[in-house]
């Protein structure tokens, strides 16, 4: 019995010894992580106070606004510029708005040139224009009207254009030989009888004094008149006295 009894006490001798020594490294180990706690607080304190503080007042810039852009190269501002389309609606717009308010520009004023009327030959009236009036006619030995001027010329005299025309026909007529008959403004006609070596064709324009041709030797209609030239003029279809458009009041 006493031999079981040292043989216990024994053991429990030896558990004693290691449950002290684990309380004891257990106290040890804390109070070393309580003096490292306390070693490491000061340093966390140190870097919270170095953080900047945020108040809701010193928020982030709100980006979605127009901000200017840095360039990369030069650190200038780099302003939005328009399109060349948004440029050229604004220039539209301006040219319109301007055309609305300024004045209407006045309407050209035309001027009308008067005519130019030039002799066809340079020889004088050997018949006038008689209108409604009978005149003798000496080739036929009888009276009769005479709706043209008989201008006295030579035989190849040149025969000018009374004024600016167009060649309307040129034909061939059994008592006036080679006629030529020009065109005008204002309903105008000239016709030129007796003529030979003729220098225009239909349908060509000519100018005042022109060379239409030159005087034949002679015209059956008035033969007996010997060579000259037989001008017609009328407006509308009604006869005219080319003396008159000339401004030639009496029979030279």
């Amino acid at each position: 019995m006493k031999q079981y009894h040292s043989k216990h006490t024994a053991v429990l001798s030896t558990r004693g010894f290691y449950t002290i020594l684990t309380v004891c490294a257990l106290i040890i180990a804390a109070s070393a992580w309580v003096l490292w706690s306390d070693a490491t607080a000061p340093a966390d304190d140190e870097l919270q106070a170095s953080l900047p503080i945020v108040t809701p007042a010193e928020q982030l810039p709100d980006l979605t606004e127009d901000t200017p852009v840095l360039s990369e190269d030069t650190g200038e501002t780099d302003e939005a510029e328009p399109t060349d389309a948004a440029e050229e609606t604004q220039r539209e717009e301006a040219d319109d708005t301007a055309a609305e308010t300024a004045d209407p520009a006045p309407a050209p004023v035309e001027t009308v040139s008067a005519p130019v009327y030039v002799r066809p030959v340079s020889g004088a009236v050997i018949t006038p224009f008689s209108g409604d009036e009978l005149l003798f006619q000496p080739t036929f030995g009888d009276w009769r009207v005479h709706t043209g001027t008989d201008f006295a010329a030579e035989a190849g005299e040149t025969v000018m254009a009374l004024t600016d025309g167009t060649v309307q026909q040129v034909v061939e007529d059994g008592l006036y030989g080679t006629c030529v008959t020009l065109s005008h403004d204002a309903d105008l006609t000239s016709t030129y009888c007796g003529l030979t070596d003729v220098r225009v064709a239909e349908g060509q324009a000519v100018a005042a004094g022109e060379a239409l041709g030159t005087v034949a030797e002679t015209m059956d209609a008035e033969a007996a008149l010997g060579p000259h030239l037989h001008v017609e003029t009328a407006r509308a279809g009604t006869p005219v006295d080319v003396l008159e458009l000339l401004g030639e009041s009496e029979v030279e």
